[in-house]
Protein backbone atom coordinates (compact mmCIF):
# COMPACT_ATOMS: atom_id res chain seq x y z
CA UNK A 1 0.00 0.00 0.00
CA UNK A 2 2.77 2.58 0.67
CA UNK A 3 4.57 1.79 -2.46
CA UNK A 4 1.71 3.16 -4.28
CA UNK A 5 1.09 5.78 -1.92
CA UNK A 6 4.32 6.79 -2.86
CA UNK A 7 4.45 5.51 -6.86
CA UNK A 8 0.75 8.19 -6.48
CA UNK A 9 2.66 11.37 -5.28
CA UNK A 10 5.74 11.21 -6.77
CA UNK A 11 3.77 11.14 -10.54
CA UNK A 12 1.37 14.02 -8.96
CA UNK A 13 4.55 15.82 -8.37
CA UNK A 14 5.56 15.16 -12.14
CA UNK A 15 2.52 16.60 -13.31
CA UNK A 16 2.50 20.00 -11.17
CA UNK A 17 5.97 20.46 -12.41
CA UNK A 18 4.89 20.07 -15.67
CA UNK A 19 2.06 22.37 -15.53
CA UNK A 20 4.05 24.87 -13.78
CA UNK A 21 6.89 24.48 -16.44
CA UNK A 22 4.14 25.01 -18.89
CA UNK A 23 2.42 27.43 -17.65
CA UNK A 24 5.37 29.50 -17.30
CA UNK A 25 6.29 29.32 -20.74
CA UNK A 26 2.93 30.95 -22.00
CA UNK A 27 2.82 34.50 -22.73
CA UNK A 28 0.38 37.49 -21.95
CA UNK A 29 -1.61 38.51 -24.77
CA UNK A 30 -2.98 41.54 -22.89
CA UNK A 31 0.66 42.95 -21.81
CA UNK A 32 0.57 45.04 -24.97
CA UNK A 33 -2.65 46.54 -24.16
CA UNK A 34 -1.23 47.53 -20.04
CA UNK A 35 -0.28 51.08 -19.26
CA UNK A 36 3.11 51.50 -17.72
CA UNK A 37 4.07 52.47 -14.37
CA UNK A 38 4.78 55.91 -15.59
CA UNK A 39 1.74 56.33 -17.27
CA UNK A 40 -0.36 55.18 -14.48
CA UNK A 41 1.49 57.52 -11.97
CA UNK A 42 0.75 60.54 -14.37
CA UNK A 43 -2.45 59.77 -14.64
CA UNK A 44 -3.47 60.82 -11.50
CA UNK A 45 -5.59 58.10 -10.09
CA UNK A 46 -3.26 56.89 -7.51
CA UNK A 47 -2.80 59.70 -5.17
CA UNK A 48 -5.80 61.82 -7.01
CA UNK A 49 -5.46 65.77 -7.91
CA UNK A 50 -3.09 67.77 -6.26
CA UNK A 51 -5.95 69.85 -5.26
CA UNK A 52 -7.45 67.04 -3.43
CA UNK A 53 -4.17 65.98 -1.76
CA UNK A 54 -3.71 69.33 -0.90
CA UNK A 55 -7.16 70.03 0.87
CA UNK A 56 -7.45 69.67 4.43
CA UNK A 57 -9.79 66.81 5.86
CA UNK A 58 -13.53 67.85 6.50
CA UNK A 59 -14.03 68.30 9.98
CA UNK A 60 -16.84 65.58 11.40
CA UNK A 61 -19.75 67.14 13.06
CA UNK A 62 -19.84 66.42 17.36
CA UNK A 63 -21.79 63.62 17.90
CA UNK A 64 -22.60 62.21 21.75
CA UNK A 65 -23.58 58.45 21.82
CA UNK A 66 -25.19 57.58 25.13
CA UNK A 67 -26.14 53.84 26.62
CA UNK A 68 -30.16 53.00 26.81
CA UNK A 69 -32.06 49.95 27.48
CA UNK A 70 -32.36 49.41 24.03
CA UNK A 71 -30.81 51.26 20.66
CA UNK A 72 -27.61 53.63 21.79
CA UNK A 73 -29.37 56.98 21.35
CA UNK A 74 -26.84 59.83 19.70
CA UNK A 75 -26.99 63.68 19.79
CA UNK A 76 -25.39 66.27 18.51
CA UNK A 77 -24.82 68.43 22.05
CA UNK A 78 -23.97 66.37 25.13
CA UNK A 79 -26.43 65.99 27.47
CA UNK A 80 -26.13 67.63 31.04
CA UNK A 81 -27.06 64.36 33.00
CA UNK A 82 -25.33 61.34 30.68
CA UNK A 83 -21.95 61.59 31.95
CA UNK A 84 -21.98 58.13 32.95
CA UNK A 85 -23.85 57.03 30.26
CA UNK A 86 -21.99 58.03 27.61
CA UNK A 87 -20.03 55.16 25.22
CA UNK A 88 -18.23 57.17 22.75
CA UNK A 89 -17.88 60.58 21.06
CA UNK A 90 -16.60 62.66 17.77
CA UNK A 91 -15.49 65.96 18.70
CA UNK A 92 -14.66 68.06 21.40
CA UNK A 93 -14.87 65.72 24.84
CA UNK A 94 -17.90 66.89 27.15
CA UNK A 95 -17.95 68.44 30.74
CA UNK A 96 -16.98 65.53 33.29
CA UNK A 97 -19.60 64.58 35.00
CA UNK A 98 -19.32 65.85 38.85
CA UNK A 99 -21.31 62.99 40.31
CA UNK A 100 -19.61 59.28 39.94
CA UNK A 101 -22.26 56.42 38.89
CA UNK A 102 -23.44 54.69 41.54
CA UNK A 103 -24.51 51.21 41.14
Amino acid sequence: MSRLLAKYRLRRGVFAAGLCLALSACENPFADDAPSLDEILSAGWLFGDKEDVAAPPKALPPVYCYETIGVGDCHDQPLADGGNRLVGFTGPPPPADPLPATQ
